[in-house]
């Protein structure tokens, strides 16, 4: 190396990560000044393209339990699609044809799609002056699991980026057959909840929360968080993680919405920015537990029921004609006071 070159402060790579027995994408940023703005991010494309690990400095944003994600399980990020979470009765009818998700290894309506326990393939990696990237993809056809449950030829692909200012994921549905497709996108992070209790807190710009039955499934019905009733689902401050006890779809976000994770004793924020597609987010707060999800969600759950029944605004299904696609992002901004 000659005297006057200075490595990149990019670079990506397959790593071998034997606690999950299988070969993992690795993005990294180096400061070349403070270490504590090192960024990180490990993908599993065998583990259903499970963004698994999202470090920055010393703490471990994305919490991941090591045997669940071996087991296909709900941990880490997994991707949501061809629809996010839950379909009442795991079962649909679209444009007339009725079908269902009975053969699927799911828990009754807790479908959470059809790609999570996958394995995808991935690109060349890059790296250069400015970013590291890689893009991972799944097919939807008939040589592939649970086609049956949704026959609609596909593609989904990821495209990670990393920059020093974090981590956005773009994802693309293309049609590949001859009908309308519908769909819907998400991702479903684990949160790692850092620093002293109480110290985490959450902020989602919305105005409204989706009623929910006992299955946690959409009525339909559209909840004022502004009133005085529903005033406990309002996330439009900063709210205590440690507070909530939510498993509970959002709509009615703002066009260039922006939700907050604040760790207010380690001076660190994830910022979370999406595509103006990314209609509804799903916040769930298990007690007891060191994590909290925020969900990114291209739809409502249920959307394709809802859409069924004629409620196509609040469910915001997705319809991509043959031949085409749709694209957005999700971008996760890391702030912190080094």
């Amino acid at each position: 190396m000659s005297p006057n070159h200075t490595p990149s402060a990019y670079a990506a790579m397959l790593v071998a990560d034997p606690e999950l027995q299988t070969e993992a994408i690795e993005l990294s940023y180096t400061d070349p000044h403070t270490p504590a703005r090192n960024l990180l991010a490990r993908i599993a494309p065998a583990l259903g393209s499970n963004l698994y690990r999202l470090r920055a400095g010393e703490h471990e944003l994305i919490y991941h339990d090591r045997q669940n994600l071996l087991e296909h399980g709900h941990t880490g990020t997994f991707v949501l699609w061809p629809f996010p979470n839950r379909v009442r009765d795991a079962r649909y009818t679209y444009r007339g044809q009725q079908y269902t998700f009975a053969n699927v290894p799911r828990k009754g309506p807790l479908i959470h799609g059809l790609v999570f326990d996958r394995a995808w393939t991935h690109d060349q990696l890059t790296a250069d002056e400015k970013q590291a990237s890689v893009t991972t993809t799944v097919e939807m056809n008939a040589d592939q699991p649970y086609f049956e449950a949704y026959p609609f030829p596909s593609r989904l692909s990821l495209t990670y980026v990393l920059t020093s200012e974090g981590l956005t994921v773009t994802y693309t549905v293309k049609n590949t057959g001859e009908q309308t497709l519908p769909t819907g996108f998400a991702l479903h992070p684990y949160f790692t909840l850092l620093g002293q209790h109480g110290q985490t807190s959450v902020t989602l710009p919305a105005d409204r929360v989706m009623e929910a039955d006992e299955g946690l499934l959409p009525t339909g019905r559209l909840l004022d968080v502004h009133s005085t009733m529903y005033a406990m689902f309002d996330l439009n401050q900063p709210t205590p993680v440690s507070q909530l006890k939510l498993d509970h779809v959002y709509t009615n976000l703002p066009a260039q919405h922006e939700a907050l994770i604040e760790y207010h004793d380690l001076g660190l924020r994830v910022h979370l920015a999406t595509s103006e597609d990314f209609t509804h987010a799903v916040i769930y707060t298990p007690a007891q537990s060191p994590f909290f999800c925020l969900e990114n969600q291209t739809c409502s759950t249920d959307a394709i029921n809802l859409h069924q029944r004629g409620m196509q605004d609040i469910a915001h299904l997705l319809e991509v004609q043959p031949g085409e696609q749709v694209s957005g992002f999700i971008r996760y901004a890391i702030e912190q006071n080094a």
